[in-house]
C-alpha cells in the first residue's frame, strides 16, 4: 500500500473518532443527559447557584475539547502530505496516541471540577451502592441469535470457499489462488466478526441500569439502548460479510493496490458512519429518559478521572462507562489487570513493529554475486540462488508494465519484497527497488520464478551482465 493510501485510510478513521469522543463526552445540553463530565447528574446540579457552576465547568471543557479537535484535524489533513511508509506511519502513530490522551484531559480536569462541586454542596450519599430491579435485572435483551448468525454464516461461507480454492480441493481457470494468504486475510476479517460478537453479547447480557423506581421505565430505557447497540452490532456483521466477499473477489482476480486502498477506505468510513448513528441514537434516548431518572447509584468515587473504573469490591469484570461508548473494565478486578497488560504488550509489539517497518524501507538492497550463487540481501539474505540452478535469465526494463499483485510479503513505494502473483503466475519470489525501473527474471529448474532488482539500474544492469 502506498503511504499516500496508508494516511488516507488513517485520515478517514481518526478524525471521525476525534469527533465522535467530542459529541458523547461533551454534550452541550447537559441537563439533558445521565452524566456531567462523568459524574452522575444530580437534582442539586441543576438547581440555582448550582447549575451556574456546572454551566461554566461544562462549557469550558466543551470549549477547549472543541479546539483541540479542530487541531487535530488540521494535523491529520497536514499528515496527508508526508512521503514514505516508514516515516507516515511512525508519525500517525505517535500523532494518533497523542490525540486519544489530549482529547479527553478536558474532561479529567471537568470530572475533578463536578467532584469538587459534589463535595461542595454537601452531596453525600451510599458510596458504591448497586442498584438493581429484580423484576427487570434479566430479561432485557436485544441481540437475537438469528440476527448474527447469518452474516456470520455468509463470511464463513467465504472463509470455507477461500480454503477449499487454497488447498485446490476446487479450482477456478485463471483464478489468483493458493498460497493460502486469501485464507488468512478472510480468516482474519471473520474472526474479527466473531469477537465483536461476542462482546456485543457480552454488553447485551450485562446488569441493566435502574434509574427508576417505576420497572417499565427501567426496562424500557435499558431495552432501546440494547437495541441501538445490536442494530450498529448486525449492521457492522453484515458490511464485514459483504467486504469479504468483495476483498476474495479482489484476491481471486488480482487486486491493484488502487483498488485495494479505495475499498478499505469506503469499508472503514461505512464503519464511521455507523459510529455517528449509534451516537446520536444513544444521545437522544439519554435525552429522553432523563426526566424519568428518580434514583441515582453513587459510584463516583470510583471513577479515576470519570475514565477509569477500579472498585475492589466490585465483582463485576465489565460496566458501562461513564466517559465514551459501550462498557469498560474494572481494572480492580484479576480479569482486568490481565487486560491491562495485554494493552500494554500490544503497545510495545505496535511500537516495535514500527521501528522494523523504518528499517525495512531506509535500509538499501543489494545483489551479491560470489561462490556460485546469487543472494538477495537487505537485513538478511532473502533469497539464495544457486547458479547452476538457473534455468533461464531474462532482462526487463520497466517493472511498471508487469501485471503483479502482492499475496504475501512487504508493498511499499520504495519496496516490493515477498510473495507476488506476476504476469499470471502465482508464487513469485518478488525483490524489487519501484523507483529504479530495471529488473531480472529468473526461471530456476524446480520452477519457482524470481523477479530482483537492486538499489539501482546499473547495479541491476551490472548483475545480469555477470549472470548471464
Amino acid at each position: 500500500m502506498s503511504g499516500f493510501g496508508f494516511g488516507l485510510i488513517m485520515f478517514i478513521c481518526l478524525v471521525p473518532t476525534v469527533w465522535i469522543m467530542f459529541l458523547y463526552m461533551y454534550p452541550k445540553k447537559w441537563k439533558d443527559h445521565k452524566l456531567v463530565l462523568g459524574v452522575n447528574n444530580r437534582p442539586e446540579f441543576k438547581a440555582d447557584p448550582a447549575a451556574d457552576e456546572v454551566e461554566q465547568i461544562v462549557q469550558r471543557s466543551r470549549k477547549q475539547a472543541f479546539c483541540i479537535s479542530l487541531v487535530c484535524t488540521a494535523i491529520a489533513a497536514v499528515l496527508l502530505l508526508l512521503k514514505g511508509l516508514a516515516l507516515k506511519t511512525f508519525i500517525w502513530t505517535v500523532f494518533i496516541f497523542v490525540a486519544v490522551c489530549i482529547l479527553p484531559v478536558p474532561f479529567i480536569i471537568g470530572h475533578r471540577e463536578m467532584m469538587g462541586l459534589k463535595r461542595k454542596l454537601g452531596i453525600v450519599s451510599d458510596k458504591g451502592i448497586n442498584l438493581v430491579d429484580l423484576k427487570t435485572a434479566g430479561s432485557v435483551h436485544a441481540l437475537k441469535a438469528v440476527r448474527v448468525i447469518i452474516p456470520n454464516a455468509v463470511g464463513l461461507a467465504v472463509v470455507v470457499l477461500a480454503v477449499l480454492a487454497d488447498l485446490k480441493v476446487i479450482t477456478f481457470k485463471d483464478i489468483h489462488t493458493g498460497g493460502f494468504t486469501a485464507t488468512i486475510v478472510m480468516g482474519t476479517y471473520w474472526l474479527t466478526g466473531l469477537i465483536i460478537t461476542f462482546g456485543a453479547y457480552i454488553m447485551d447480557n450485562m446488569k441493566n441500569t435502574v434509574i427508576s423506581a417505576d420497572s417499565d421505565i427501567n426496562a424500557n430505557y435499558n431495552r432501546a439502548k440494547k437495541k441501538n447497540l445490536a442494530d450498529m452490532v448486525v449492521g457492522f456483521l453484515w458490511l464485514n460479510s459483504i467486504y469479504l466477499i468483495i476483498i476474495y473477489i479482489m484476491f481471486v482476480v488480482g487486486q491493484s493496490d488502487m483498488f485495494v486502498m479505495i475499498s478499505i477506505g469506503a469499508y472503514v468510513a461505512v464503519i464511521m458512519a455507523e459510529m455517528v448513528i449509534f451516537v446520536r441514537s444513544n444521545i437522544k434516548i439519554d435525552e429522553r429518559y432523563q426526566k424519568e431518572i428518580s434514583l441515582i447509584s453513587d459510584d463516583d468515587e470510583y471513577w479515576l478521572g470519570g475514565m477509569l473504573y477500579y472498585n475492589p469490591t466490585d465483582r463485576r469484570l465489565m460496566v458501562e462507562k461513564h466517559a465514551g461508548i459501550g462498557s469498560t473494565i474494572n481494572m480492580a478486578h484479576p480479569g482486568g489487570k490481565i487486560v491491562g497488560i495485554f494493552l500494554i504488550l500490544s503497545l510495545v509489539a505496535t511500537l516495535l513493529s514500527i521501528v522494523w517497518l523504518g528499517m525495512l524501507e531506509s535500509t538499501p538492497v543489494r545483489l551479491q554475486l560470489d561462490d556460485g550463487k546469487l543472494v538477495c540481501h537487505q537485513l538478511r539474505d532473502e533469497y539464495v540462488i544457486p547458479f547452476d540452478d538457473i534455468a533461464d535469465i531474462e532482462y526487463g526494463e520497466d517493472m511498471t508494465k508487469l501485471r503483479m499483485s502482492r499475496t504475501a510479503g512487504v508493498g511499499m513505494d520504495t519496496l516490493l519484497k515477498g510473495d507476488f502473483y506476476v504476469e499470471g503466475k502465482n508464487g513469485c519470489k518478488v525483490f524489487l527497488v519501484p523507483p529504479q525501473k530495471a529488473y531480472i527474471h529468473i526461471t530456476t529448474k524446480s520452477g519457482e520464478d524470481y523477479y530482483i532488482s537492486g538499489s539501482t539500474a546499473e547495479e541491476t544492469r551490472e548483475a545480469y551482465e555477470k549472470l548471464k
